[in-house]
């Protein structure tokens, strides 16, 4: 078995489970938010830590979401490169710098998320209204960083291959 076959056995798996998590957690959202709407606005009373889950959740729905994004490259971009330079081989170089720039980011992220992580466990921190311990939505920054990381890496192998006339080992 080959490393490229290994590799989209591997983005099989991650496209499958990123937009799974997906999916659920937005029919999850979207439903503590209609019983929130309903329960508020027919039946005029509170519903104690809704809220709560539906803000929760959303941290999940967007780090989820921004690896996926990452993953499948479609994640916003303000590059402007192309109208200045026109050689393909320094706007493939251009192009990997910047993703460079984003691996750093996201690097960034992981570390930091993952001390997040540990001094959250080490503090024992809680929501305040359900007493849910927060590391269980605060893991998600540190998945959705490390799956970024992974991705913009890629990405930026990627560009450089383009950059020196081979073929992009993602295709």
């Amino acid at each position: 078995m080959s490393i490229q076959s290994i590799v989209k056995q591997g983005d099989k798996i991650l496209d499958y489970s990123m937009r799974t998590i997906i999916i659920a957690i937005t029919i999850m959202a979207s439903c503590t938010m209609l019983l929130q709407v309903i329960a508020r606005y027919v039946f005029e009373i509170a519903i104690s830590g809704l809220d709560e889950i539906t803000g929760h959740t959303a941290v999940w729905l967007y780090m989820m979401g921004a690896a996926y994004g990452a993953f499948d490259r479609s994640q916003i971009k303000a590059e402007m490169a192309h109208l200045v330079v026109k050689n393909e081989r320094i706007l493939y170089l251009i192009r990997a710098f910047a993703t460079l720039i984003a691996v750093v980011v996201a690097g960034y992220m992981v570390s930091w998320s993952y001390e997040y992580i540990q001094w959250s466990l080490k503090k024992h921190e809680m929501t305040p209204t359900l007493r849910l311990p927060t590391v269980i939505f605060q893991v998600s920054i540190l998945i959705g960083a490390v799956l970024m990381v992974y991705f913009f890496i890629r990405e930026m192998i990627d560009y450089l291959r383009l950059a020196f006339g081979s073929e992009p080992a993602s295709e």
